[in-house]
């Protein structure tokens, strides 16, 4: 893939390797080969394919990759799970602008199953391009078989987990405060709140109103007023105030302002003109108990005695405002915890004055506005009435919703919580376990979250989301919650009994015609003798086993066979018949009339007749659907009562299949009833779409789903909230495989950690998301394992920082800074921005995406060893296996194979760690030791070697060192490592090579390569290099030109150390190394250039000079040239007088020190400041 190339082009090479990948089918065989093996755990955090992919989710793509593709080189069996996140908010809100809707109420007009439907469709929009994407960047995963949230089995691993939940007693209804939504009109969690983004600056009104003091009945009426002063930046909550709160431990004052009297723990605000005067000092313990008068009539509240009056807190700050706290128990989390203390049923006693749509009640200024909008009534309501000391404005950050951007309310709602307070010991005790990279996120950001968590506000009242499986009685409000499909059936309120019977022999049976379509005098089919005898035998069999029981009903296909097939079953039961034209046989278009053979051999196969009809036919998703919409129908109008069904065999095939949920594939392996053979069908208890006449969990159908009180035995409904989304994400480890009901488990181990651990991949080796997640995917994950009692669900994460722009601005698209993930790709290759995204920073660090970056990344990594490749390939013997006794090799070939020992220590090292950006920082030091310095200092024995034995030799070297690096980089650079890998003509060794470095075991440490001593004194031998050539610079001596000798004060290097000496002599170019301890500097150079040292630069100068021409002239390494050159007499007797050695260095077959018009190529330049013209001709 490499060789030969006449210019590389990493996007153009990646294309090659994917269509080789796909071809070979790659990926499945690296996974095919490690089964068997020690598994690895894998989870994948479900994208939603209803927006388009984003340069930050490439960055997640790039981690989520590279530990899965290690540990399957390491002998590990890692299956990889694609996913997608399909419910939720997002997902309805991007429906409600498509339809132009407003709220909650536009929907419920529209119609819920409709609505769903369009959700359902849409999360598909972009599924193409994440499918792409997610193959452009060589995310391996299994994308034929994702877990899908909005699927039925999904959603009923969901339900069983939540039951699971119910069991521990953590599952409560409660009316408590929540962060409410008035735009979607549901609560959220407040995980959800620590989303990014979800707080932003706003102003809003900031007052001081003035709470008046009522005189206790004891006392005289005193002519000065006295008030409670109060400070505010929600106006609209005034009228739900009950009460004030004030800190028992501080000291309030009673201030004159003017002719009033206010009290207040800071100074009030100053009044232009007005003077403010002390005149008495408190404790706030003695304010508690004060009545005072209501800001607003509001009927509920006036029947609590303890209402507006002063009570004592914990919470007051004093910073801002005046110690005086406003409480308005249905608005504010502190407020009610307050109140509930002291009032029972709050829910009933709590002002509520504002709907769900954020609206002010009648009654109240403001009325029918939104609260943000009444505040100005109200400020102004309150001026008018004198009781409003002080107005202005206020910047602060507050919450929005994180998916609509509107602000939230705090509303007192009842709303189904997990009681995650109760597992905070247990929550901080597993996320001891686990290894956070970075690893400040433990106790930092994730830590802190867990030591205050709070209750999951797990209910969410919209439509588009798992239905939470909760039933409650009408009667006795008992409740239940559904563990799964077994238990709608078992719990069923009410149940109908169904057979299904095939007509008899008719006619058409014996013509092998098809008596479909419209029935008439020439083309009807009746029964036979021999079928009313078959029908009456069926039906007398079925009437005796029913016995004291008997048929109520008999629903009949509109065709002759099946009316008269009903009419036999009528006389022996005494039911009455209904006709149905749903039951209709199925319609062969134009095949009707003609034989069944005709109509058979129009199809390729039998599942073609699921998804392909004949002209003015139908198919048999056709019919199972108007089945399934009859068999639905006739199941809600009737109740306990045994039903029989007449019809024919494809109709009854369908419905029996559709009500048994059979896929279409399954109902072809079933057998469908044969002529007047009459069968049971169980019509469960489930919710069906009656739209699509298939199984359908979603609201609104399973609303349609009734259960028996086990106490009371009345009706039991379903409450009418969906979960939280996250809930749909957390449980993905159990739901991505329908546990339990995939799993041959028994139901009393079901729960049991070491009995999952059996049947799915629990917990997860390793999963990798965005810095969002530690209070998202990361938490709920946690939280669910935790209530469910199985410990932590991951062992190791990597955090990954959010992605900016290079100015650290967030990307958007109204800002412009949005960068497109497929122009860096087709630009640079996604190999490049998965190594920027290992390498610009820690991976929880903020990326501030710069394009510049890339091309970077490009020059210092896969640039540098495609250099090398083609060094090799051109100039070395590719496929030469190292031979020979290690102790023979040169010094710098045992000290690359050290420097590559410990790369591969390093590398390892890191990445058992999960230390990504250590390993890389290893293999970019390990590439700029290979080529700047083992390549460099062997040039001349790859150019001109002494023997073909030390070309081979030094070949072998370095194609073992690119072999081996191809494999230790494949986890990171997929696309290259395997064209490295595979260009490096490891197909000549059939036994040892793979057919992609992907299927290749990794690396392993060669214990006899190890030699820490090497790399040491190589280190000081590079590092006098550079001293030695930096001075050669101060004194501005070209490198070409030799001088005598370098001194060097140093212990790490001894007399011994002769070959590391000969290393720093031909670096710095220098004809003798000494080492002097005496001296004061590190080094000293000998800068006198005698006349023999002149000659030898000049030399070299000259064999630089041809060397380039040679270049220009297209010539190869092993092209030998006609050498002609013209200069001074000087210049020609020193050139003369080096001819062998001149000829040997530029690959010269002969010289002639004059000037000839027959030439390849020319320079005219200068040298030592004389003229020198010089030409090849290729021999």
């Amino acid at each position: 893939m490499l060789r030969k190339l006449k210019e590389f082009k990493l996007p153009e090479l990646e294309e090659k390797v994917l269509k080789f990948w796909k071809e070979n089918q790659i990926f499945e065989k690296s996974l095919k080969i490690r089964e068997g093996g020690k598994q690895y755990n894998f989870f994948e955090g479900p994208p939603t394919a209803n927006g388009k992919p984003g340069i930050h989710h490439l960055e997640g793509r790039a981690f989520k990759d590279v530990m899965p593709r290690y540990k399957t080189m390491r002998g590990y069996f890692v299956p990889r799970k694609a996913g997608w996140d399909t419910h939720g908010l997002p997902v309805e809100i991007e429906i409600e602008k498509e339809l132009g809707f407003k709220g909650k109420q536009d929907i419920e007009k529209f119609g819920i199953a409709e609505f769903n439907e369009k959700a359902k469709a849409s999360v598909w929009k972009y599924k193409d391009e994440w499918e792409r994407l997610t193959d452009r960047v060589a995310f391996w995963l299994d994308m034929k078989n994702p877990y899908v949230t909005y699927s039925n089995p999904y959603i009923e691993s969901l339900w069983w987990v939540l039951k699971q939940i119910a069991n521990k007693k953590l599952l409560v209804r409660s009316f408590k405060i929540v962060p409410w939504c008035p735009r979607c009109q549901t609560p959220l969690s407040s995980h959800e709140l620590a989303q990014p983004g979800a707080y932003k600056k706003v102003s809003d009104p900031s007052i001081y109103i003035k709470f008046e003091i009522r005189n206790p009945k004891s006392e005289k009426k005193k002519k000065e007023k006295e008030f409670l002063l109060v400070w505010t930046t929600t106006p609209w909550t005034l009228p739900a105030n009950v009460a004030v709160a004030v800190n028992p431990q501080l000291t309030y004052t009673k201030y004159k302002v003017g002719k009033e009297f206010v009290w207040s723990y800071n100074p009030p605000p100053e009044k232009v003109g007005v003077e403010v005067e002390v005149i008495e000092k408190i404790s706030g313990q003695r304010l508690v108990g004060l009545k005072y008068e209501p800001l607003y009539n509001v009927a509920t509240a006036k029947k609590e005695k303890s209402f507006y009056s002063v009570k004592a807190a914990d919470f007051i700050s004093t910073e801002d405002g005046t110690g005086m706290v406003h409480i308005a128990p249905a608005f504010g989390e502190d407020d009610f915890n307050l109140i509930k203390k002291e009032v029972k049923d709050l829910a009933k006693k709590a002002p509520i004055t504002i709907d769900e749509r954020g609206i002010m009640a009648k009654g109240f200024p403001g009325a029918g506005k939104f609260v943000k909008q009444a505040d100005k009534d109200i400020i102004l309501d309150i001026t008018e009435r004198n009781i409003l000391y002080s107005l202005g404005t206020v910047e602060h950050e507050y919450p929005h919703c994180w998916r609509c951007s509107n602000p939230l309310l705090y509303f007192a709602k009842f709303s189904w919580f997990i009681e995650m307070s109760k597992l905070r010991d247990k929550l901080l005790e597993n996320n001891e376990t686990i290894n956070w990279v970075p690893d400040y996120i433990k106790e930092g950001r994730f830590g802190e979250w867990l030591r205050e968590i709070k209750d999951w506000a797990i209910s969410r009242d919209r439509y588009w989301g798992t239905p939470l499986p909760i039933w409650k009685c009408e009667q006795c409000e008992h409740v239940e919650v559904v563990g799964g499909l077994e238990d709608l059936n078992k719990m069923r309120f009410s149940e109908n009994n169904f057979w299904i019977l095939r007509h008899g022999e008719a006619n058409h049976i014996e013509t092998g015609i098809i008596a479909s379509g419209i029935e008439g005098k020439n083309n009807t089919s009746h029964l036979t003798k021999k079928g009313k005898e078959q029908v009456a035998d069926s039906v007398a069999k079925l009437a005796k086993q029913l016995g004291k029981k008997k048929i109520d009903l008999i629903i009949s296909s509109p065709y002759a066979r099946a009316k008269e097939t009903a009419k036999i079953a009528a006389k022996i039961t005494g039911a009455k018949i209904i006709i149905d034209k749903r039951l209709a046989e199925l319609n062969a278009g134009l095949f009707n009339g003609r034989l069944v053979s005709d109509y058979n051999a129009f199809y390729q196969n039998s599942l073609e007749r699921f998804v392909k009809a004949p002209t003015g036919g139908e198919t048999l998703v056709d019919v199972k659907k108007r089945v399934m919409e009859f068999m639905i129908d006739i199941n809600s109008k009737y109740s306990d009562k045994n039903i029989l069904i007449t019809g024919h065999g494809d109709p009854l095939w369908m419905l029996e299949g559709a009500v048994k949920n059979l896929s279409n594939e399954d109902i072809l392996k079933s057998t469908s009833l044969s002529i007047a053979e009459l069968r049971r069908v169980e019509f469960n208890n489930y919710p069906y779409n009656t739209i699509t006449s298939e199984l359908d969990l979603h609201k609104p159908y399973v609303d349609n789903v009734y259960l028996k009180c086990k106490k009371c035995k009345n009706k039991m409904s379903r409450v009418k909230e969906v979960a939280d989304v996250w809930f749909d994400s957390g449980c993905m480890p159990y739901a991505q495989y329908h546990y339990p009901f995939d799993a041959d488990v028994k139901k009393s181990e079901e729960s049991d950690l070491a009995t999952i651990q059996k049947n799915i991949q629990f917990p997860a080796d390793y999963i990798s998301e965005a810095m969002d997640q530690t209070r998202g995917w990361f938490y709920t994950l946690l939280a669910i394992s935790t209530a469910l009692d199985l410990g932590a669900p991951f062992k190791n994460v990597i955090v990954q920082g959010l992605v900016l722009d290079k100015k650290g601005v967030k990307m958007s698209k109204s800002k412009g800074n949005v960068v497109d993930p497929w122009e860096m790709i087709n630009k640079y290759g996604s190999d490049i921005v998965r190594w920027y995204f290992y390498t610009i920073n820690s991976p929880g660090d903020y990326k501030k995406f710069d394009e510049l970056d890339l091309g970077k990344a490009y020059r210092r990594f896969i640039a540098i060893i495609f250099n090398s490749f083609v060094f090799l390939e051109t100039y070395g013997v590719m496929g030469k296996k190292m031979s020979g006794n290690l102790a023979s090799f040169n010094l710098i070939d045992k000290w690359i194979l050290a420097r590559l020992n410990k790369m591969t220590t390093e590398v390892t090292t890191g990445l058992e760690k999960y230390d990504i950006t250590s390993a890389c920082k290893s293999i970019e030091s390990f590439v700029d030791d290979l080529s700047r310095w083992y390549i460099r200092r062997s040039r001349r024995r790859f150019q001109k070697p002494e023997s073909q034995e030390d070309l081979e030799a030094v070949s072998a070297i370095l194609y073992h060192c690119l072999l081996e690096f191809s494999k230790l980089i494949a986890p990171f650079a997929p696309f290259f490592a395997d064209a490295l890998y595979k260009s490096l003509n490891v197909e000549s060794d059939k036994q040892h090579s793979k057919e992609s470095v992907h299927l290749c075991d990794w690396p392993a440490v060669k214990e006899e390569f190890t030699n820490n001593e090497i790399i040491e004194k190589m280190e000081e031998v590079r590092r006098i290099a550079s001293l030695g050539l930096a001075l050669r610079a101060e004194k501005k001596i070209k490198v070409r030109q030799p001088l005598a000798k370098l001194e060097i004060n140093t212990k790490k290097l001894g007399i011994k150390d002769g070959e590391f000496m000969n290393l720093i002599k031909d670096e710095v170019n220098v004809k003798e190394v000494l080492i002097n301890l005496q001296l004061k500097e590190e080094i000293s150079l000998d800068i006198i250039i005698t006349k023999e040292l002149r000659e030898e630069g000049l030399m070299r100068d000259l064999a630089r000079m041809v060397q380039d021409l040679r270049q220009s002239g297209n010539c190869v390494p092993k092209d030998r040239v006609f050498l002609m050159i013209e200069t001074d007499k000087d210049l020609e007797n020193i050139i003369d007088a080096n001819r062998e050695s001149l000829k040997k260095d530029v690959g010269a077959g002969e010289i002639d020190l004059k000037k000839s018009d027959k030439f390849d190529a020319e320079i005219i330049s200068e040298m030592d400041g004389r003229k020198i013209w010089i030409g090849i001709r290729k021999i």
